[in-house]
């Protein structure tokens, strides 16, 4: 059980989440934002100057989505172009440490959210592959200094995310458990526990899902609309019942919210879980802007930090 809140912040280090390399087009809006990227794209100034800030905020963690941007002893391969070396990554994890943020790594390996792997994405279900997701987990997890969580994505696993892809991947949901449980374990040797988002459908469903994976895995169910709060709960949208589902089936929640679509979505978000959520089943929550780490994005940033910030203040009060 977390006994401390969480309030996390995600932050992309790597570019390469969700657009293949042979992909032209996702034929979605903000699309330069999810194209794919042959450098590294992250600028060191900017990440810097949006981590200085969270703090200010109240954050107290930093969920690093790493991707291709750090070359791995292990994998060297799947680094792009200026990715950050393991000795620039220490630096950074002890300052970030000085700013009093707790670093979480995160990598996705949904195979809909996984174009950072390079040509193992093509290979899951494989020794190969299998191999090559313990040789990260266990290389980040030393350098992290065996951080309290690693999150693991495993999202939006269909087809329907990947239907501009050349090759699109999609396990079946027997295989999709497997091998999320061959990850939790990898983490749960290290003492680290697993964190992942919220999907029951590529589970197999809510029933399936709850059966399936342990207790003692950290989820995140993402709200990034408007909630009526008001509304009966057949009315509100499948996100949030599966967050209150997750509650009722005894899992620790860090509900995430965003500036993607709706301006108020924190705010929405945190008096809903206060109404509505079990005290012990709120670990925290995160904000996730879902912007890369560049210039012109910026004041974005900055703006979904102090979203996050009004709201925590509004609805649960900020420590003195």
């Amino acid at each position: 059980m977390q006994t401390s809140k969480i309030w996390a912040y995600l932050i992309h280090l790597g570019s390469n989440m969700w657009t293949k390399k042979e992909k032209v087009s996702t034929g979605i809006r903000h699309e330069e934002d999810f194209t794919y990227k042959d450098r590294m794209f992250c600028q060191k100034d900017v990440w810097d100057r949006v981590t200085e800030f969270l703090p200010t905020c109240g954050i107290n963690t930093l969920v690093i989505d790493i991707g291709e941007g750090i070359r791995l002893d292990s994998h060297p391969e799947i680094a792009i172009p200026g990715a950050w070396s393991k000795e620039q990554m220490r630096a950074e994890l002890a300052r970030l440490r000085g700013l009093g943020l707790m670093p979480i790594p995160k990598f996705n390996f949904s195979c809909g959210h996984n174009a950072w792997m390079g040509e193992y994405a093509y290979m899951v279900g494989t020794e190969k592959y299998n191999a090559f997701c313990r040789d990260i987990i266990e290389e980040t997890i030393e350098l992290f200094d065996t951080p309290p969580f690693f999150h693991l994505g495993l999202e939006e696993e269909e087809y329907e995310a990947q239907a501009t892809n050349y090759i699109a991947v999609v396990r079946t949901p027997q295989k999709k458990t497997e091998d999320a449980l061959f990850l939790f374990d990898i983490c749960l040797s290290h003492g680290v526990r697993p964190w992942i988002w919220a999907d029951f459908h590529s589970y197999g469903g809510a029933e399936l899902f709850g059966e399936r994976i342990p207790k003692e895995v950290m989820v995140s169910p993402w709200v990034y609309g408007m909630i009526r709060d008001g509304y009966p709960l057949e009315k509100q949208s499948e996100n949030v019942r599966d967050m209150l589902m997750l509650d009722s089936m005894g899992y620790e929640i860090i509900p995430t919210c965003s500036t993607w679509s709706w301006h108020l979505n924190a705010k929405d978000l945190m008096l809903f879980c206060q109404k509505h959520n079990r005290e012990e089943s709120l670990a925290g929550f995160m904000m996730a802007p879902w912007m890369l780490t560049i210039e012109k994005k910026y004041y974005a940033h900055l703006n979904a930090a102090y979203t996050f910030y009004h709201a925590r203040k509004d609805i649960f009060g900020m420590p003195e």
